[in-house]
C-alpha cells in the first residue's frame, strides 16, 4: 500500500507540474510542419504603440521618433524554463546635428547629440501574470515605472556587404533605479531616411541591484537565473 501511495503522489506531482504554464509559449495557430514555416513568436511581435520621449523634442536639431514596427523583449532562463518578456509599448526619440535628407551622413559624422529609449514596465509583459507580478517586484516599477537607456556618444562603421553598417552606442541602461554604463553594437539599415537598429544585448540583473524574481506553484518553486538577454529591433525616422 504504500508504494502505491508513494506512485499516486509521483502522477499528482506529475500532473500538477504538467499544468504550469510553459513560458516560452508561441503561436502555433498555423499548424502543419512548424519547422518549415517562418513564425513571428509572440514575444517577437513589435510594439502596439510607440511615441517620443518628454524633453527631447525641445532640443536644437533635427528630431527622430520611433516608429511603428519597433519591438524589444527579453529572455530568461529558471530552474523550469525560459522565459520571454514582450514590450507592449515603446518610447524613443534622438536629435541629430545635420540633415534628415542625409541621415547616413550625419550618424557617421557622429551628431547624434542626444538618443533616448524607453520601456514603460506597466505594458512589459510576459503570459504568465504571477511572473509579471514578482518582476515588477524585483524591478521596483512602483518607485522606477520604466527602464531607460540615454545615450553617450555613437561609431558607425561600415558593415556587411548587405549595405548594412555596424553602430557602437556608449551610454547609460538605467533599471530599477540604478543607471550602469553599457555598450550596445547594433546592426544599422539605412531606409528612406529612416534607420533601424537591431541587436542583443546580455545583462546580468545583478548588474542592477536587482534580486532574479521567483513564483511558488504548489509543489516547486521556479527562480529566474541572473541572466538575461535583451533584443531589439527599433525604427527612427524623422518627426
Amino acid at each position: 500500500m504504500k508504494s502505491l501511495k508513494k506512485v499516486g503522489f509521483a502522477l499528482a506531482v506529475t500532473v500538477m507540474l504538467s499544468s504550469i504554464p510553459v513560458w516560452a509559449d508561441s503561436d502555433n495557430s498555423g499548424g502543419g510542419n512548424q519547422l518549415m514555416q517562418s513564425q513571428t513568436h509572440w514575444y517577437q511581435k513589435a510594439a502596439e504603440t510607440v511615441g517620443p520621449v518628454d524633453g527631447i523634442a525641445t532640443e536644437k536639431g533635427t528630431i527622430l521618433t520611433l516608429q511603428p514596427g519597433s519591438s524589444l523583449y527579453m529572455e530568461g532562463g529558471s530552474t523550469l524554463h525560459m522565459y520571454q518578456i514582450n514590450a507592449h509599448s515603446l518610447k524613443g526619440s534622438a536629435v541629430v546635428k545635420g540633415s534628415a535628407t542625409d541621415l547616413l551622413k550625419a550618424l557617421k559624422a557622429g551628431k547624434v547629440g542626444k538618443m533616448s529609449l524607453v520601456v514603460p514596465l506597466a505594458t512589459f509583459k510576459s503570459r504568465e501574470s504571477g511572473l509579471d507580478d514578482n518582476a515588477y517586484k524585483a524591478l521596483k516599477a512602483k518607485d522606477n515605472p520604466e527602464i531607460r537607456f540615454d545615450l553617450t556618444k555613437e561609431k558607425l562603421t561600415t558593415g556587411d556587404t548587405d549595405g548594412s553598417y555596424l553602430m557602437t552606442a556608449t551610454g547609460t541602461l538605467t533599471i530599477a533605479g540604478e543607471a550602469v554604463p553599457v555598450t550596445l553594437s547594433a546592426t544599422a539599415s539605412f531606409k528612406d531616411n529612416q534607420v533601424e537598429l537591431k541587436g542583443v544585448q546580455k545583462l546580468k540583473m545583478s548588474d542592477f541591484k536587482v534580486t532574479p524574481p521567483s513564483i511558488s506553484v504548489i509543489v516547486t518553486s521556479i527562480t529566474c537565473t541572473d541572466d538575461i538577454t535583451v533584443n531589439y529591433d527599433v525604427i527612427f525616422a524623422a518627426k
